[in-house]
């Protein structure tokens, strides 16, 4: 379905967003090494109609998120309450 390449590119936008997430949990448990993503992998690509009328599939944040703030938030609550429970 996604080609390897593919696979990487979404590999590495979803690292770049965890990065910026671990590093606001750890404002507050500052020995956290990983954060929860409710989103496998195959969430952060969309399907986009374009020019010339043809479906592209791009990376890009999970299509229930509003925003990668609000992604970033989200993954950061999860995160924290995750940790809290342990």
């Amino acid at each position: 379905m996604y080609s390897e390449q593919d696979l990487k590119y979404a590999a590495e936008f979803r690292n770049e967003i965890h990065r910026e997430a671990l590093a606001k949990v750890r404002a507050v448990y500052p020995d956290a090494d990983s954060v929860v993503d409710r989103y496998p992998v195959d969430k952060y690509f969309q399907k986009v109609w374009d020019y010339p009328g043809k479906w592209y599939t791009m990376v890009a944040i999970p299509e229930e998120s509003r925003s990668r703030k609000a992604l970033i938030e989200t993954i950061v609550r999860d995160t924290l309450e995750h940790y809290r429970n342990i």
